[in-house]
């Protein structure tokens, strides 16, 4: 169940980050055509910089959910490296907790923000009057994927680990059976060996 439901945000994230990928293609088409509109024909955008500025934050927050899903984060771990089987599993649970919190309130409180501005039908200034709730959702829905993400993802990390010691534990104990079962048919054919050549030594007598 937790295993699906991962698979499937995963590709909720892949098409976010490939959605991401067309922004970056759009704002700098805007901003090569805003430039050579401003200093060739003396005639700016009016939506340019809007445009780009609401691009920016889709970039980035279309980005971070599968950036957690794949643990791509940039990481610092000079430290981390140096940590012993204890040390590295603290330091990974504290890691995971200051990032669901951040992402969990973080998001919240952007979801808020853009459910306050929607209804109150707010926009931004100049000539060109976008909604500002577009810009909090975009937080609020990578911030919030981001939080699930990484949640699903620690808990499977720990449960394949938790899989692997014991598939290790089964595979250490049949080797001990096997060894156990072979020591007693050895030293039956040494004693099957033993009289039989006794046999043969008192036929020979």
């Amino acid at each position: 169940m937790m295993l699906s439901t991962f698979n499937a945000l995963r590709r909720v994230t892949r098409v976010l980050r490939m959605a991401s990928a067309c922004v970056i293609l759009l704002v700098m088409l805007i901003t090569g055509y805003d430039v050579v509109m401003r200093y060739v024909f003396a005639q700016p955008l009016e939506w340019s910089i809007t445009i780009s500025m609401v691009g920016l934050v889709a970039i980035v927050m279309l980005t971070v959910p599968d950036l957690e899903a794949e643990d791509s984060n940039i990481g610092m771990d000079l430290c981390y490296r140096g940590f012993g089987r204890t040390q590295t599993a603290i330091a990974d649970i504290v890691t995971v907790i200051a990032t669901f919190v951040f992402c969990t309130v973080s998001g919240v409180a952007a979801a808020l923000t853009s459910v306050h501005f929607f209804t109150a039908g707010m926009r931004t200034a100049g000539t060109f009057n976008m909604p500002v709730w577009i810009g909090y959702a975009l937080v609020a829905l990578g911030l919030l994927l981001a939080a699930v993400v990484t949640l699903l993802r620690y808990l499977l990390t720990r449960q394949g680990a938790a899989l692997a010691s014991s598939e290790e534990a089964a595979a250490e104990d049949g080797a001990a059976a096997s060894s156990a079962q072979a020591e007693p048919s050895a030293t039956s054919a040494q004693t099957t060996q033993k009289a039989q050549t006794t046999q043969k030594g008192d036929g020979d007598a």
